[in-house]
């Protein structure tokens, strides 16, 4: 494979990472605060499509399974992300 391809590959793995954190953040508000299907859905549909780039070109290969185990765990922080705010944002949260 062509090293430019790679670098999109690397680039498209780095973006589902930076989605998939999102998605579960998303995903914990759906559950929790009954937030609008509409606005997981949109990180939903951005992290598969930039995972099925990834494994266009050239299927599982160490690229593409790199890039499912870090998105996997990237949703897993986003999740924890939100079920856990940081001291700050509960102290904002109170204020209002």
């Amino acid at each position: 494979m062509a090293y430019p391809l790679v670098a999109l590959r690397i680039l498209l793995g780095a973006l589902a990472l930076f989605f998939g954190y999102f998605l579960g953040r998303a995903a914990t508000r759906l559950r929790v605060q009954e937030q609008p299907f509409a606005k997981a859905i949109t990180w939903v549909l951005r992290t598969v499509v930039c995972l099925l780039g990834v494994l266009w070109g050239r299927g599982f290969d160490v690229i593409s399974i790199a890039a499912l185990i870090l998105t996997a765990a990237a949703i897993a922080a986003g999740v924890y992300a939100e079920l856990h705010p940081r001291r700050a944002e509960q102290i904002h949260l109170f204020k209002e």
